[in-house]
């Protein structure tokens, strides 16, 4: 009994071994810290970088890490300045060797600076400082750390190139080295007896002109300056003599009668109609490949073009007429009754015409000897019966430009273009295009030309002066409180746009077909009618909107430059196209970077504000220089040689 009751002592008084759960909490807790310690550390790396391009971040090798976007910005205009400044260098083959031509991306064409290259700086800015940034501050502190490690190159997206200006001009240049490819072809001797004759073809040497845009767009991608080497390749024709004999036997069902082309005037219900003689089929026969690849006997287009513009669209031809009238002192004093436009479709008409001659070459019987005219018909933005429930009463706002000192050619255009433009009526919730209503741009539409500096050519171009236009209609829909829908400031200063208070740049629109246009909306829920006014005494545009005021108000601030930017050394382009020794000249342009706020306030009283920032590129003043085409250092490339005979030919751009 005592041995039990030792025993059970014993047992009471035996040391038990620690428990675990101490430990395990303490290694917990010590976890967890370490956690914190690194998501801490994380998250102040992404605070850190909010709003900075990441660490380790490069464009073309240039470190940009920690920049803010204002910085980025910055570094962007001025490389692309730089990239304008030195011109797209084209090194190309020739039978003298290599040589060089300078195509500069911002070029004055109609008075207007016109870029062919373009780098939209703001949003590639938006795009750097959010380059691998996921927006939630641990992660992006953890792309700070791994790209400040590892580093990154990256590259900018947003570049616009003008291609088909970019490749007819240096195309167009280039011709003159090149060996077009010949198609074989048939030439008719006489109708009655049909003999003709095939001619044979031959391959022709051509510059390969392929992946320029690719070449430009993957160095300005990187800030850098692209080596554009175009080399010389073999063309072979499309047509082969053996393609040719395959359907001359064809050639008397080709002369089997002449076309007719007609037309009912909508108006009077009158038919008219005009004849397509066999000779005149004969001098306009070519040969041609259809997108099947079939070859067949076709009409010269550039032949019916001519011929349907001078002898049948004068006939058909009928500007849309606007219902309208115009206001004194709030009183209807004109009338105009509506009417319907007819315009023929040269194009469609043309290849109406040529499908006979196609049907001709392939079947015997159902071919048709007659076409029907194919034209558009335009209804007018306003009929007469609209008229008298516009509710246009009242003056919704006022815009004003400075066209003084201008050429006489340019203050010709303006006065068409505000001739065109007097009285329109803007429907409700119409999209107003400057470009659709003071067009065509052609001598025919009332436009004269204008000394234009494009590479090294100086030339006339129709239609300078059009952005005095598009400026001043700018600043009356933003004193209107209009939703501005598409504005594109000048690339250079524009001395007519400045603003008429502080004569700064920045409320200046720029317009050029087919881009870019300046367009507003008109969501005011009634007609406008827009006045235009030339003020030829005080040289002055004065533009009025005119409607019911829905209660909005509409108004800007004066622009300020941020800043300015020198226009660098002159640059002299040699060429062949002048007089040797002679010269001839474009003034230098300073830069600027400027902005100002429009502001509307709604008739509910929801204030909209806009700022609009311009950044002006800066060109040096650049001469064509001409020289002797036989000297043997003849290689059109730029230097920096002036010469004491100097024209100057353009002061201010006059866009």
């Amino acid at each position: 009994m005592a041995d039990n009751f030792i025993e059970k002592i014993s047992e009471q008084i035996k040391p038990t071994a620690p428990k675990p759960r101490r430990f395990w909490v303490l290694w917990i807790f010590l976890m967890l810290v370490v956690v914190f310690l690194f998501f801490g550390i994380l998250y102040s790396y992404g605070v850190k970088y909010d709003g900075r391009v990441l660490p380790g971040i490069s464009v073309g090798g240039v470190p940009i890490g920690g920049l803010t976007r204002s910085e980025v910005k910055n570094y962007i205009d001025i490389m692309v300045d730089k990239l304008v400044s030195s011109g797209l260098e084209f090194k190309y083959e020739t039978n003298e060797g290599e040589k060089k031509l300078t195509v500069y991306p911002v070029i004055v064409d109609g008075g207007s600076p016109i870029e062919l290259v373009r780098l939209d700086s703001g949003s590639a800015a938006d795009y750097l400082v959010n380059f691998g940034k996921f927006h939630f501050r641990v992660i992006d502190g953890w792309q700070a750390i791994n790209s400040q490690w590892f580093g990154t190159e990256a590259k900018i997206q947003f570049i616009e190139v003008d291609a088909q200006r970019l490749l007819a001009f240096v195309a167009g240049e280039l011709a003159g080295h090149e060996t077009e490819p010949r198609n074989a072809s048939i030439k008719i001797k006489s109708l009655k007896p049909l003999e003709y004759e095939v001619t044979s073809s031959s391959a022709g040497i051509v510059y390969d002109l392929s992946g320029v845009v690719d070449e430009i767009r993957k160095s300005w991608s990187i800030l850098g300056w692209a080596d554009l080497r175009v080399k010389l390749r073999e063309k072979q024709p499309e047509i082969f003599e053996a393609d040719v004999n395959k359907i001359a036997k064809r050639l008397d069902k080709i002369f089997s009668g002449k076309i007719d082309l007609s037309y009912e005037d909508p108006q009077t219900l009158r038919m008219k109609t005009w004849s397509v003689s066999e000779t005149q089929i004969k001098d306009w026969l070519e040969i041609q490949k259809t997108e099947k690849g079939d070859i067949v006997f076709g009409i010269k287009k550039e032949k019916i073009e001519k011929y349907l513009k001078e002898t049948i669209a004068p006939d058909v031809n009928i500007e849309p007429i606007n219902a309208k009238f115009s206001m004194v002192n709030n009183k209807v004093v004109e009338f105009q009754a509506s009417r319907l436009g007819m315009e023929l479709s040269i194009d469609k008409t043309y290849q109406a015409v040529n499908e006979i001659i196609w049907s001709r070459t392939w079947h015997d019987e159902g071919v048709p000897q007659a076409v029907a005219l194919v034209v558009e018909k335009a209804e007018p933005d306003i009929k007469t019966g609209d008229v008298n429930d516009l509710g246009i009463k009242e003056i919704l706002g006022v815009g004003i430009s400075d066209y003084s000192n201008s050429p006489v050619n340019r203050i010709k255009n303006i006065a068409n273009a505000v001739k065109k433009l007097n009285g329109i009526i803007i429907q409700p919730g119409e999209l107003f295009s400057t470009l659709k209503y003071t067009s065509p741009f052609t001598l025919e539409g009332g436009y004269l030309p204008e000394l234009v500096i494009k590479g090294d050519e100086i030339k006339p171009e129709i239609g300078g002066g059009l952005c005095q236009i598009g400026t001043t209609l700018f600043r009356t829909a933003m004193n209107s409180g209009m939703k501005i829908v598409e504005r594109r400031n000048h690339a250079l200063i524009v001395n007519h746009y400045d603003d008429p208070v502080n004569g700064n740049p920045g409320t200046d629109a720029t317009i050029y077909d087919p881009a870019p246009d300046f367009r507003f909306l008109n969501d005011t829920g009634g007609a406008i009618l827009l006045q235009t006014y030339m003020d030829k005494k005080n040289e002055e545009l004065v533009f009025t909107l005119w409607g019911t005021s829905d209660g909005r108000k509409g108004s800007y601030t004066h622009p300020i430059v941020s800043k300015w930017y020198p226009y660098g050394k002159p640059k002299t382009v040699e060429t062949d196209k002048l007089e040797s020794g002679k010269e001839k000249c474009q003034n230098p342009f300073r830069g600027a970077d400027a902005s100002f706020t429009y502001t509307r306030i709604m008739s509910d009283g929801k204030e909209e504000k806009t700022v609009y920032d311009s950044h002006y590129r800066s060109l040096p003043k650049i001469c064509m220089k001409g020289i002797d085409p036989n000297s043997a250092s003849s290689t059109l490339s730029g230097t920096t040689t002036m010469s004491s005979s100097t024209e100057e030919i353009v002061g201010t751009p006059e866009g």
